[in-house]
């Protein structure tokens, strides 16, 4: 610190170095996952990204001390923007087939957003890493089952709600979706149409009118807009309803929605635009 309160050149410097260094890091990070989603972790190297940067390699190193720690916070990165756009919206909706849905609508949204400019995370990297092992690979395969996870539980948690068939094998029902959901961005990718993700949002709609229970009326799944209007519905109801319709006398929490004996029969399926694709997932 110099006379009247002035820096000195040298500590001004050295200030605003350690003030960028968050900084620099995020830009660095954001560039390297546009690198890896479009050319997989092997087109990503400390040369490349130091020239795209303008950036010395020294610098880059300042951050990351090897390739490995770039792949894992580059990983860590991208498994923190999936959680955000794809996992926590799911929670701001009921428990049980509102919540299934909205993760398979937001998976669709996200690849549909671009939110990562190539297909690499969650799809390339996983069958690349599956079968490996070491830190990169372990933590792309955590990232595969945490969806995985997320999708089986919402399954069962429409199920215990009495919602869908409970007699349904939770596990293929999760299968069915995320095929779903990876065969419509295949399609995108292959026909460069983005309509193909509407199509891929009625098929998941139809996959769970196969399932539900009367406890969900056929209206409900006439058209996108009849969906929308019936989950919107049952958020009011949801809001609206007293504390006491949510417990038994004593003090006993009742099962929310308990169904009347006559609700829980699942009704015909019906016909859907993605009638194939709903043939080949049900064999």
């Amino acid at each position: 610190m110099g006379l009247f309160g002035r820096r000195k050149s040298g500590e001004t410097k050295k200030s605003s170095g350690v003030s960028k260094g968050p900084e620099t890091r995020k830009r660095i990070l954001a560039h390297s996952m546009k690198i890896a989603a479009s050319h997989g972790l092997a087109g990503l190297t400390i040369g490349r990204l130091a020239q795209d940067l303008g950036m010395s390699k020294s610098g880059l190193f300042a951050h990351f001390r090897s390739k490995r720690v770039l792949e894992l916070a580059t990983i860590n990165e991208a498994r923190k923007i999936f959680t955000s756009q794809v996992l926590v919206p799911a929670t701001a909706g009921n428990e049980g087939i509102e919540h299934l849905w909205i993760l398979c609508d937001s998976w669709l949204a996200h690849v549909e957003r671009r939110v990562f400019p190539g297909g690499y995370f969650f799809t390339g990297a996983f069958f690349e890493c599956a079968e490996r092992s070491g830190a990169v690979e372990a933590e792309i395969n955590a990232m595969a089952r945490e969806w995985w996870t997320s999708l089986k539980s919402a399954v069962l948690k429409a199920q215990d709600r009495k919602q869908i068939d409970p007699a349904a094998d939770a596990r293929r029902v999760s299968f069915d979706l995320n095929g779903m959901l990876m065969a419509a961005y295949w399609a995108f990718l292959v026909e460069k149409d983005p309509g193909i993700f509407g199509e891929g949002r009625i098929a998941v709609r139809a996959k769970l009118e196969s399932l539900a229970t009367t406890r969900i009326p056929a209206s409900a799944f006439k058209s996108e807009d009849a969906w929308k209007e019936y989950l919107k519905g049952k958020r009011v109801q949801e809001k609206e309803k007293p504390l006491s319709a949510l417990r038994r006398p004593g003090g006993k929490k009742a099962p929310s929605g308990a169904p009347s004996p006559h609700q829980t029969t699942v009704p015909e399926k019906r016909k859907s635009v993605f009638d194939g694709l709903r043939r080949l997932t049900q064999k």
